[in-house]
């Protein structure tokens, strides 16, 4: 058997003709050891790594015929910039690299079209933070990471563990997909059946970069790429054993692990990485808030013969947080009428609240709001498991086929007992009551990618989705559980032709994509309580969207002007259709009729290379227009007998300017720098006469400054500064929702670390950070965020 076995590894070896190698220098010509190289099909089908040796050089065997885009990055330089390489039948390519120290380069992408390309064939406004980058800044959570990136404004109900959403030029959170290695990651039991609710457990483990797109990306990615996506790209493996070990603790009891290794098999033809990570948080932002979570990432690429690649990725999470209750509420001496300024009852006030004093006994002095109180016995467990597969055939050089799976499982268990504020306001059970959420997801996909030509590709496919939300609720009462249960099925089909004119400065992109949906009978428990009696149950319209692009380079001045214009949709999740609540009371939320989310999005820009590419300058424009949207609202009068729930509204817009520049002054110092405006208006007020759009401030600026100082030391400096927002809070004494006006951020962190190297491959690197400098006690839309905090830790990297 093993005579067998070792035999048939000979012959697929000898398959694969082609390979391509190379050198990796410095600025001055000397080697660099322990470089990656990566290399990127033009289809992103296929992905793969290599380190460099003691003398620079780095070889990809087994390397079937195609178009391929080849970088590297090492630690204490910048990624190259991405080079494009055909390779034919026994083709032996070489292709160098020198690393420049603090340069601004081209990477590889692939959000913006599905496709691997380079900064200058991008037609839409996209960006990138890497692994590097990201460890520099010490940051643990991928919305963490995401905070300084242009566009994207990042908001944290609390502490570490609490809900976090990201929102896209001015759009909702459910209005920005999220993907892993290019497979859509969702919630399907959530209430916007988004990501969001899985957010605050994506920890930064077994990462290469994060590629973030903004404006509509429907027709590519379907139902939430509204305005952004946001794919987190796993790290690829290859070449020599490698990895590191962190451990880091710091304010707030906090701790945090981390252990990652990558490498190759069985002759270089099986790829590896894998990570796992673990935060845990004892006290909190409060002193009784822990959290902790536990996440596993990794995946495998098996090139099985000259033609055909399997890929396989798994992600598994698991975390426990203290969730507060009741949510931050108005309440003191209040205006009759327009908007309030956000003041938050004092710290010995909000501790009586907790400890059972009534609204009416406390002493608001000039507080407006309660903010979100302790609840000692309110808890949240979230687990989610995801699994792709997908095998690439490569039948000929200018066509690749590929099938793909993926299963996505979430699981959410909300506990609540009688302890805690707002019993006389009916907020706490008389007993333990249990709220399950539970969500599965399974998407099977084909896709042909033919090149049509040197400077046309040609991508078609289809998509099957099934998707099914769980609710079970377990009530000290028997006879007020409940239970919901309802499933629905997609069809899809998309297309998409890029073309490359004039000497590939003319890129030209588009896209459609037409989705179908079936709606299996819901089982809805108890059935005599039901509104939805003699309905019809019907599965959303279909949806169908389009995508347009174009970018024109001007090579001899760097300038590069840009188009995009694409309609986005969002499927009403099963939540909004068939959602329940108990308070005081069974009743339920979901609209069984609703109608999906339509929008229209147009954005255009410039993007400016400057300084033989050590500055990059870009400015963009941006409207969406939300033609029809889901909102929530309370009803004098309901024909599903409904006091409050979802109905679709007229939407409204968003709109404003977006500008980022990238610097490299010297050899040693990066500076990134953006500044966004949005102007975002609701079609009809939610409250009062206010039609400015809730959570979302008109001005944001962010800076990241990163500073060498010789070989070993690295110091970082990210600021970011908001203006001010509105926020609506609801008075559960008067039953009324009111528009407060919260002040903008102003966060910094400072961060440093120095690395000792121990040997060629092996390092020990020092860190420490110190975040919120300027001591701001902030609230999140009435949520207590950390104040100044301090942490450090170490890393051993091999």
């Amino acid at each position: 058997m093993l005579k067998l076995t070792y035999t048939f590894l000979l012959i697929g070896s000898a398959a694969f003709g082609q390979s391509i190698s190379g050198l990796v220098n410095d600025p001055q010509g000397a080697a660099i050891p322990a470089a990656v190289v990566t290399l990127t099909a033009r289809d992103n089908t296929a992905v793969a790594s290599a380190v460099t040796d003691s003398t620079g050089r780095y070889r990809f065997d087994h390397v079937f015929p195609d178009e391929y885009l080849l970088e590297a990055s090492a630690q204490g330089f910048d990624r190259s910039g991405a080079r494009l390489v055909s390779i034919q039948k026994s083709d032996q390519a070489n292709v160098d690299f020198d690393l420049r120290v603090a340069a601004i380069e081209s990477s590889v992408l692939v959000t913006a079209s599905s496709t691997a390309q380079t900064t200058d064939e991008l037609s839409k406004a996209v960006s990138v933070v890497d692994a590097a980058a990201i460890d520099a800044s010490d940051e643990s959570s991928i919305t963490d990471a995401l905070r300084y990136v242009p566009g994207l404004r990042i908001a944290q109900l609390g502490g570490p563990g609490a809900l976090v959403s990201i929102k896209t030029w001015g759009s909702r959170s459910e209005d920005t997909a999220v993907l892993i290695d290019g497979f859509r990651v969702r919630d399907a039991s959530a209430e916007r059946g988004d990501a969001t609710s899985l957010l605050q457990d994506l920890m930064v483990t077994d990462l290469d970069r994060i590629e973030v797109m903004r404006g509509a990306g429907s027709s590519l990615y379907g139902t939430n790429a509204v305005s952004g996506v946001v794919n987190v790209i796993t790290a690829s493996g290859g070449g020599r054993t490698r990895g590191s070990l962190l451990a880091e603790g710091g304010s707030l009891d906090m701790f945090r692990g981390r252990a990652e290794v990558a490498g190759a098999l069985l002759s270089d033809r099986l790829d590896y990485s894998l990570g796992l990570s673990h935060l845990n948080v004892l006290s909190g932002v409060t002193g009784n808030e822990p959290a902790r979570a536990t996440s596993v990432q990794g995946r495998l690429d098996y090139k099985l013969s000259a033609t055909t690649h399997l890929f396989g990725r798994i992600l598994a999470a698991d975390s426990f947080s203290k969730v507060t209750n009741p949510s931050p509420q108005a309440a003191g001496n209040l205006p009759p009428s327009g908007v309030i300024d956000a003041i938050p009852l004092s710290a010995s006030e909000l501790h009586r609240y907790e400890a059972g004093a009534s609204i009416s006994d406390l002493n608001f002095g000039g507080a407006t709001f309660i903010p979100a109180a302790d609840d000692p016995d309110n808890t949240l467990d979230n687990r989610l498991f995801s699994g792709a597969l997908r095998l690439s055939v490569h039948p000929a050089e200018s066509l690749d086929l590929s099938a793909s799976y993926q299963g996505l499982v979430t699981h959410r268990r909300y506990g609540d007992g009688p302890a805690g504020t707002g019993v006389d306001l009916g907020f706490q059970p008389s007993g333990t009551t249990l709220t399950f959420f539970d969500g599965d997801i399974h998407t099977a996909s084909a896709r042909m990618d033919w090149r049509l030509g040197r400077h046309q590709l040609l991508d078609a496919g289809y998509e099957f989705e099934y998707e099914k939300y769980g609710n079970h609720s377990v009530n000290p009462i028997p006879s007020d559980n409940s239970a919901v249960d309802v499933s629905q099925q997609s069809h899809a089909l998309f297309v998409q032709d890029q073309v490359s004119l004039l000497g590939d400065r003319l890129q030209v992109a588009g896209s459609y994509r037409a989705q179908i949906f079936s709606l299996r009978q819901p089982l809805l428990t108890p059935v005599t309580t039901s509104p939805y009696t003699g309905t019809t149950f019907a599965a959303p319209p279909t949806a169908q969207t389009g995508d347009g692009s174009v970018a024109y380079l001007f090579r001899r001045s760097g300038t590069k002007i840009r188009a995009h214009v694409g309609r986005g949709y969002r499927a009403p999740s099963l939540y909004e259709r068939f959602g329940t609540y108990f308070f005081a009371g069974f009743g339920y939320l979901g609209d069984p009729r609703l109608r999906p989310e339509r929008t229209i999005g147009v954005d255009g820009g410039i993007d400016q290379a400057l300084w033989n590419g050590r500055a990059r300058l870009s400015a963009t424009y941006f409207y969406t227009r939300f033609q029809e949207a889901i909102g929530f609202t309370s009803f004098a009068t309901d024909p599903l007998g409904r006091f409050s729930g979802y109905f679709n509204t007229n939407g409204g817009l968003a709109r404003g300017v977006e500008a980022n520049a990238s610097l490299a002054p010297t050899r040693s110092t990066n500076l990134l720098a953006s500044y966004t405006f949005t102007n975002a208006r609701e079609s009809t007020p939610v409250v009062e006469n206010i039609l400015q759009t809730f959570v979302i401030p008109d001005h944001q600026f962010s800076l990241t400054a990163t500073q060498r100082l010789g070989p070993r030391v690295t110091a970082v400096f990210d600021l970011l500064e908001t203006s001010n927002y509105l926020f609506p809070l609801f008075d559960n004494v008067t039953f009324a929702t009111r528009a407060y006006r919260f002040p903008g951020r102003s966060f910094a962190e400072l961060g440093g670390s120095y690395r000792i190297p121990m040997g060629e491959y092996h390092a020990l690197r020092f860190f420490a950070k110190v975040s919120n400098l300027f001591k701001q006690s902030y609230y999140e839309s009435g949520y207590r965020t950390p104040g100044a905090t301090a942490t450090g830790g170490l890393q051993y990297q091999f």
